[in-house]
């Protein structure tokens, strides 16, 4: 008997000591009476989670979320401004610390607690670890030339008209956010089970091939990859699966200005140029010279073309069109919560974009390209 009491002592204890959900504790000195709200993200707005008492600077929350995600804390002492704080909220017990009389304007010109403590968030770890690199690499010796320049940059941003200093900026530029992305890396593939790696690889996907970006989300657990913040991840792996060149265009249909409609489907057995632009582009507009040489070229050989306008004002895009008198077919694109759909569907992150694709309706290439490349790919397709 007085064995097995033992025995259900520690369990206990262990099972006490096991976090289901969080804990978040604020003490603030200074701060007095008052009340702390805690907004969650709710379908892209934030919304109030919990509000409680404060007293004599504390406060305590307490919960369960789903995934690890952002949060604010927006703490409101009696007779006193409020100050907002973010911070990585998990299923773990977390503290913040801080001094209300060192109440102070952020980088980000907003006020703050400065020199605020997050603790027990693991995810709130990475982040400040990660985003940590943009400074930390900075401060090489190797970079020291490159901060001076980062500086006069900072200070006074038309320097960069000037066309030489633009490109020694440019080239120290990529060198350093080159490392940066290296290091983040690395901190990311030595925490595989932690969410933000997953958060911090969104804002990191655009700029890796395909290749890179499976590899990379390939080491996490499989836990942050079934993440909300890995979901997005995924999807974005499937999506440029489906557009890597071999693979069928995917099919859409647009309005043209007279609103009747263009089908990809409508040109199987040509080889297609489509050239995704917008009005505001100005690289776009600036194309269409030598575009429309191309087009005068080709079109007898079985190739056309078909603009696709991401403009979300069709007034502006109209207006390039009496400006610009294109001969090949111009569509618009149908705007879904503020994105582009065909542009999505094709990846476009900007303009100009063209994608060829050949007479079976397969993807050859999608690039930013100049004339002589197009006419390279283009002839390339011709001559199978």
């Amino acid at each position: 008997m007085k064995s097995f009491l033992i025995l259900l002592v520690i369990s206990v204890v262990f099972s006490c000591g096991s976090q289901a959900g969080y804990v978040l504790k604020g003490e603030f000195k200074g701060a007095g009476n008052g009340r702390a709200v805690l907004l969650m993200s709710s379908e892209d707005q934030r919304v109030i989670s919990d509000t409680v008492e404060m007293k004599g600077g504390k406060f305590v929350f307490e919960g369960e979320v789903p995934d690890a995600g952002w949060a604010t804390v927006v703490v409101e002492p009696e007779g006193k401004e409020g100050v907002r704080m973010m911070l990585a909220l998990e299923n773990s017990r977390i503290e913040m610390r801080g001094d209300w009389n060192n109440l102070g304007m952020d980088e980000n010109e907003e006020l703050a607690v400065l020199g605020m403590q997050i603790i027990g968030s693991k995810n709130q770890d990475v982040y400040e670890q990660v985003e940590g690199q943009y400074k930390a690499v900075k401060e090489l010796p190797e970079f020291t030339k490159f901060a001076e320049i980062l500086e006069k940059v900072l200070e006074t941003p038309e320097i960069l008209e000037d066309t030489t200093f633009y490109w020694e900026y440019k080239k120290g530029y990529d060198v350093w956010i080159a490392r940066v992305k290296k290091e983040q890396l690395k901190i990311m593939a030595a925490n595989p089970s932690v969410e933000m790696v997953a958060y911090e690889l969104g804002y990191m996907k655009d700029n890796m091939t395909l290749e890179q970006l499976e590899q990379v989300f390939g080491q996490f657990d499989v836990k942050v990859q079934q993440s909300k913040w890995g979901k997005a991840i995924r999807e974005s792996i499937e999506l440029r699966q489906r557009i890597e060149p071999g693979r069928l265009a995917p099919e859409f249909t647009l309005a043209r200005r007279d609103s009747s409609l263009v089908s990809l489907a409508d040109y199987r057995g040509k080889v297609v140029v489509l050239d995704f632009w917008a009005s505001w582009c100005r690289p776009c507009r600036a194309s269409f010279p030598w575009v429309r040489e191309f087009y005068e070229e080709y079109r007898e050989k079985g190739v056309e073309i078909i603009g696709v306008s991401i403009d979300e004002n069709k007034a502006s895009w109209e207006k390039a069109l009496d400006e610009e008198r294109l001969p090949w077919p111009q569509v618009i694109d149908e705007i879904e919560k503020g994105r582009s759909r065909v542009g999505g569907l094709y990846h476009v992150l900007a303009v100009p974009m063209f994608v060829v694709v050949d007479k079976e309706g397969k993807i050859v290439v999608r690039a930013h390209m100049e004339k002589k490349e197009l006419s390279a790919v283009v002839e390339k397709v011709l001559g199978k």
